[in-house]
């Protein structure tokens, strides 16, 4: 990585942390959260949206050109065309709502059309893994190493559901029902980043998702941490560099061709 881009990464490290410690404190505070329903399943609280001012008003206090992706703020333009920042600042929002300790800060940079940088913060574990290409991945300070590839009747696999009419559900249902008699556990606990970055961490054997619809923010921080410890990551047609990630599947590299089959099995 080039040293601007080391100090892109160390600067959005700390806009992870402090949008964190935000999300920590809503998540602790008495009485349920007040939202806002953007869509079907799709909320949004005052978290998300003081989360993602935070995030960007870190990054923008370093590098003050760069562009923003942000899923509360849409496209902010930046002179500084070459670097995008893509933020998700409460990945599992539903989660948050319902004081289900399981969500994440998501952010990540791309460069042109390459994905650079990526970064998933569990602010209750306050664990942040990260990841830059070329340089591994790392939970908070331990770098990483590529996990086992266990048998597929030995993996646990996660993934996201289509609720609520959101996606595809009878593809979603088609592919359990061929993936569950082949493998020992799928979870679906509600923070793709957290979940694709668990994968490379090893905690999930694999992830997938192909009839739940999920934005580039959800996804492209945990892409980038995954594949920097050795996981294989595609779409559902083998594609590494879609141009939209309307499908996705993450495993070790001995696993990846056999889910690929099982899925597209379906039809």
């Amino acid at each position: 990585m080039l040293k601007r881009e080391k100090a892109l990464l160390e600067t959005a490290k700390l806009a992870a942390f402090e949008a964190g410690a935000l999300l920590r404190e809503g998540y602790r505070k008495d009485g349920r959260v007040a939202f806002e329903r953007k869509g079907a399943s799709d909320f949004v609280t005052h978290y998300d949206k003081a989360a993602e001012s935070t995030i960007i008003k870190r990054i923008h206090s370093t590098f003050p050109n760069i562009a923003f992706l942000g899923e509360e703020t849409g496209i902010t333009a930046g002179s500084d065309s070459d670097y995008t920042v893509v933020v998700d600042p409460l990945d599992g929002t539903n989660n948050f709502l319902h004081g289900v300790p399981h969500f994440s800060v998501s952010i990540a940079v791309t460069k042109g059309d390459e994905l650079l940088i990526g970064i998933v913060y569990h602010p209750l574990l306050n664990e942040m893994l990260w990841a830059g290409v070329g340089t591994g991945a790392f939970l908070n300070d331990k770098r990483l190493v590529r996990p086992i590839a266990r048998p597929l009747t030995e993996m646990l696999v996660s993934t996201c559901l289509p609720y609520n009419d959101k996606g595809d559900c009878a593809t979603a249902l088609k592919q359990l029902t061929i993936l569950m008699p082949q493998v020992a556990g799928i979870r679906s606990p509600g923070s793709a980043a957290l979940e694709i970055a668990y994968t490379g961490l090893g905690r999930f054997d694999a992830f997938w998702s192909q009839g739940a619809r999920l934005d580039f923010w959800d996804v492209a921080a945990g892409i980038v941490i995954a594949r920097e410890t050795g996981c294989m990551v595609t779409d559902l047609t083998g594609n590494p560099t879609p141009a939209k990630w309307n499908s996705l599947v993450v495993a070790h590299p001995q696993r990846h061709r056999a889910l690929l089959n099982c899925l597209n099995a379906t039809g």
